[in-house]
Order: structure tokens, then sequence, then C-alpha cells
């Protein structure tokens, strides 16, 4: 990879790397209740599980936020509020990978939704590609980042989990650069699909906005000032799976938002993009962390995290090979320029 440092202040914005066709890359000034534009989940009931899941809620139940060693605010030095890049530690960052409605699970009779068989091979690929880059995942003993086929209720132990009972800059250690959350399931712009349970008719929605908010500093002070990084496909339900866009019919515009604190990073795509068997926005993920992976394995300079997604935007429009897809979206309220390495 021939991008350097030097090059970190390109912004999101220009070139034609980022299709601006709808301002779906800027952020949105205006503010709503929270910083976000508040989604409709009414008539959404609570969600089905795995075994992996119901064990962190057997934790979550026994643990509390004491485990975590707090971070004084005193404890973060002058130097790095002031510095215009994020503290870079000893191990990039926890990665948490959930993939719902995949491997493991059925529909049932009266289910419109179908196992997404290609996210098998998703996973295996990003958590190989993670690794090698150096995160760790969340749970250390057991060694794999992956949480597949969550209910709502599993989804958001998990969450909290990764959010309040890791210290993220402990006081002996090397701390963590950042955390990585990555949700790959059905859903919507702002919403994440999960499993029923109990019998339940409909898969519930978790909203976006709740994912990110538990990892605002208030509720874990060792996240403050470090960079809280979300990438989210949420792919369009079966009964949508047209592969072209440009259908003659007025797009409809969609506003994102996230949270009004700083330090969020959120890399999200919820166009169709599965073309026999290949999910194109995971392929160009891989395919762009592979090469990071090979730059730290030869002791390159790490480029710049706006770098990175941009080169992401540019291999996933080249993968697709059309002027009609819609680029995926990226919003940030960083603060200072994250480099992994």
């Amino acid at each position: 990879m021939s991008e350097k440092q030097g090059e970190t202040t390109r912004d999101m914005r220009e070139g034609e790397d980022i299709d601006t066709k709808d301002g779906r890359n800027q952020m949105n000034s205006k503010h709503t209740k929270g910083g976000y534009d508040q989604a409709d989940t009414q008539g959404h009931r609570q969600d089905p599980s795995s075994n992996r899941s119901k064990e962190i809620q057997k934790q979550n139940s026994e643990k509390t936020q004491k485990d975590v060693k707090s971070t004084d605010m005193k404890d973060i030095r002058e130097e790095e509020f002031n510095s215009p890049r994020y503290i870079t530690c000893g191990n990039i960052g926890k990665a948490v990978i959930v993939s719902n409605f995949m491997e493991g699970w059925e529909a049932g009779n009266r289910d419109h939704l179908v196992a997404r068989s290609y996210a098998k091979n998703d996973c295996e690929m990003l958590e190989k590609s993670l690794k090698s880059l150096g995160f760790k995942p969340l749970d250390e003993n057991e060694g794999s980042m992956v949480y597949k086929n969550l209910t709502k209720s599993q989804f958001k132990d998990l969450y909290k989990k990764a959010a309040m009972e890791t210290n993220y800059r402990p006081k002996e250690g090397e701390g963590y650069t950042c955390v990585l959350f990555f949700v790959m399931s059905y859903g919507k712009a702002g919403l994440i699909q999960c499993h029923k349970e109990d019998g339940e008719t409909k898969h519930p929605y978790v909203e976006q906005k709740d994912l990110q908010e538990a990892f605002q500093p208030q509720h874990n002070p060792s996240l403050a000032l470090k960079p809280k990084f979300f990438i989210i496909q949420t792919i369009p339900e079966p009964d949508n799976k047209t592969d072209d866009v440009s259908s003659g019919d007025e797009e409809v515009k969609t506003t994102r938002r996230i949270p009004r604190e700083a330090d969020f990073l959120t890399y999200a795509s919820d166009d169709y993009c599965i073309k026999g068997g290949d999910n194109y926005f995971i392929k160009a993920v891989v395919e762009v962390l592979d090469s990071l992976v090979t730059d730290k394995e030869n002791n390159e300079t790490a480029m710049e995290i706006q770098r990175v997604l941009i080169r992401m935007n540019k291999t996933f429009k080249e993968m697709r090979h059309s002027n009609t897809i819609r680029i995926p979206c990226v919003t940030s309220s960083l603060t200072k320029q994250l480099i992994l390495f």
C-alpha cells in the first residue's frame, strides 16, 4: 500500500472515492434529542438465542461495572488531550463481530427471512484479518470474536459487556488504542434486526444509537478519548433483492446521526450488495484490512483511519462495477487522527 501518513489530510468528501450524491457521508449539524433521529420501533417485540450469548447474560447479571478499575480524568495526561492523534497503545483494540441470521438458524414456517448462507465465510475472513492486524477478542479466554444469531436482549447484553466491563486504559499494562464493534444482520438505516424468541412472530430491532450510546465515557471512564469504531452492515430483507438502485423511482433520502459526544466513527452499509454468494461489502473491508496486515508485517507506516475508509469505499466500488450503487456511509465525530499501529 503506497498511501502513507502524509496523505491523511484529504477530506472524506473529496474526490471520486466517495459518492456524495445524497450527502450520506456528511454529518448533519442539526441536533435532535440524544443527537439522533429517533427511529420508530413500536410494534417490535423482544426476541431467540445461542448458548454462548446466554452465558453472556448470566455473566452480566453476576458482574457489575465495579469490575472495571475506574479511570479518573486526572489520569489522562494533558499531552493526550492536546495531541493531534489518538494515543497508540500496545494493543490495537478489542473487536466484537456480531452476525445474525446465519448458519445455525432456520426460518420458521411463517418466517419470510432466509439464513444468510455467505455469512459464515464472511465471519471467518473478518476474524482472521482482525486477529492478524492485532485486534483481540472481547473474551481472550474464549479466543473467538464472533457472536451469532443473537436475540435483542442477548445483543444488548453483549454490547453492554464490551462497553462497561473492559478497562481500555489500565493503570498497569499497555491498554487498547480503540474498540471495534462489527455487526452484520438484516435491517435498515439505523436499525439492526435481531432474532425473535418465546414464540414471537416478529424479529425485533435494536437501534444503532442505543448500541453507540452504551460506549459513552459516562458509562465507562476508561473509554474517554478512546475512538469507538463501528462497522455495520444491515442487509435489506430478501423481498428487496435488487442489485440495481436505478429503478427510475426517486431514491428515498435518509439522515443518519451519531451521538454528539466525540470520538465515534461509523462505517455503515444498508444497500443490498450480495451477488453470486459474494458479500461485496465484507470482501472490500477484508481486502483493505489484509493490506494493512501486510504493511504492518513490512514495518511500514500505517494509514490514518479516514484514508483506510476511503480505500474501502474505492475497493467496494471497483468490485461492484456499477455507477448506480450506494457507497457505504461514513459518519465521524473523531477529534484526532486515528492510526491503528
